[in-house]
């Protein structure tokens, strides 16, 4: 009985993250749109929880670049094609696990981004700029007027 193979780590992983980065962007033009809210403090808890993840998720892409060296597994040929398959395995752009810790960390960005819309924490640099600048011009006795 021949089995069909099986595909790469990489490829399969990849798969299975390509719908919910799908799902995902649709949930983030959704609470861009105003149409969907988070309590505050919900919103704070799932940040602190989401800032460990996508802190770990960086240091395994980070770590990743260590797993691209030339394993030693003897002067044969079976132990070149285990080696060339382990590291396929691992950085390899079409079945590899870096490239899909990458996307995974780009994805939870996402998510970052759709609870700072529903909990309305999410500022545009223009509006961050001008606080701060009314901020700074407010410490030395100074008001600024808007246009707004």
């Amino acid at each position: 009985m021949n089995q069909p193979p099986m595909p790469a780590f990489g490829q399969a992983v990849a798969g299975a993250l390509a719908p919910v980065a799908g799902r995902v962007e649709e949930v983030k033009d959704h609470a861009a749109a105003g149409g969907l809210r988070i309590d505050l403090a919900a919103a704070e808890a799932m940040l602190a929880q989401l800032q460990a993840l996508r802190q770990r998720a960086g240091e395994l892409v980070d770590d990743c670049g260590t797993l691209d060296v030339p394993l030693r597994f003897g002067d044969n040929w079976v132990g070149q094609i285990m080696s060339q398959r382990l590291r396929t395995v691992a950085v390899d752009e079409n079945g590899g696990v870096t490239p899909v810790l990458r996307r995974f960390h780009e994805l939870l960005d996402s998510v970052e981004a759709i609870i700072r819309l529903a909990a309305g924490l999410y500022q545009t640099n223009d509006e961050q700029a001008a606080d701060d600048l009314h901020r700074a011009a407010g410490r030395i006795g100074i008001q600024i007027q808007t246009g707004e």
